[in-house]
């Protein structure tokens, strides 16, 4: 299970690239591949993060990509 933490999250949307490169079978970074999408309200700064049901939790990786590649902590792992 992927804990997400909106408050730590800076937009950067490299969890999205991740994901998207883990579901290209390591080929592309491709953010509409992902599972995960982040989301920003311009007017009010707000992000909000999810994760829709394609995630595999990164299935043939120590950690999920999303959650070993999130600069900010954002993400966490609970198992």
């Amino acid at each position: 299970m992927i804990i997400l933490s909106p408050n730590k999250c800076q937009g950067c949307r490299i969890c999205e690239a991740a994901c998207g490169f883990h579901h290209t079978g390591h080929k592309a970074f491709d953010p509409s591949k992902s599972s995960t999408h982040i989301r920003r309200d311009n007017d009010t700064a707000v992000i909000t993060m999810s994760i829709d049901s394609t995630c595999d939790l990164c299935a043939d990786e120590e950690i999920p990509l999303c959650v070993k590649y999130c600069a900010y902590g954002a993400r966490g792992v609970k198992r």
